[in-house]
């Protein structure tokens, strides 16, 4: 059960959704708060969904699962992972798009010239509107919206499942499943912890890198956000076609 259960733990790891989230967190203020207000809404939802799980729903949990798997691998499923798969890919040309506009935006422009003037635009479209909130968001620092983010990416659902199985499947004591179920969401989220615990065990070290990483991300947040949304269109639109 162990080395299955670090085995998915660490596939679950390289999750590319979870890191591009964790870069985009660097580049607000308090990145390490922001970080940490992750973590703890990662492993709040991951330990809660366990205990749940292995506790509360233990005796039905196997029948549960089975169901849960064969309603993943219906080909309504899979027309709703290629629907949401779509829609994603249409966000990130619209994200990718807003960001050729507003660098356009950002050019400079002659002054006093009529024709220029004429080419800005005299209103702000919904998706600019949209969009500036989401900047505003983002540039606020708020740490509900890490936890927050931390809880709706704990795990990927799918790995998080065999896992369970596994650890459901070895019979093992209630105590000893639990504590596979966190080191599962512990090394998950390695890619949190990591930076971390550097910033413990060398803090000037650590905030030097941090800071440069948070210059780079912050320059680049809108292409490396159009990029991870990207990402996730395609796998859905992929796994959708799969099943």
């Amino acid at each position: 059960m162990w080395g299955t259960v670090l085995v998915l733990a660490l596939v679950a790891a390289t999750d590319p959704v979870r890191l591009g989230i964790a870069v985009l967190l660097i580049s607000r203020p308090r990145p390490m708060l922001n970080l940490l207000a992750f973590w703890f809404g990662g492993m709040a939802m991951g330990i809660a969904a366990a205990l749940g799980v292995l506790i509360l729903l233990r005796d039905s949990a196997p029948m549960f699962m089975q169901n849960v798997a064969s309603t993943a691998a219906s080909s309504t499923i899979g027309q709703i992972r290629i629907a949401m798969g779509v829609l994603a890919l249409l966000t990130a040309v619209l994200v990718a798009v807003g960001f050729s506009a507003r660098q356009r935006a950002r050019a400079p422009m002659p002054s006093g010239d009529p024709s220029a003037l004429a080419l800005q635009p005299s209103t702000q479209t919904a998706f600019s509107r949209l969009s500036a909130r989401a900047q505003d968001t983002l540039d606020s620092g708020s740490l509900g919206v890490a936890f927050l983010a931390g809880i709706g990416m704990a795990t990927p659902p799918a790995l998080y499942l065999a896992a369970l199985v596994a650890i459901l499947a070895s019979g093992a004591a209630i105590s000893t499943q639990v504590s596979a179920a966190v080191m599962f969401t512990v090394v998950a989220f390695a890619v949190v912890e990591i930076p971390l615990v550097s910033q413990l065990a060398a803090p000037t070290k650590t905030h030097a890198v941090m800071l440069q990483l948070h210059d780079w991300v912050r320059a680049r947040r809108r292409r490396i956000l159009a990029t991870i949304i990207a990402f996730v269109g395609v796998y859905l639109v992929t796994t959708g076609m799969g099943v």
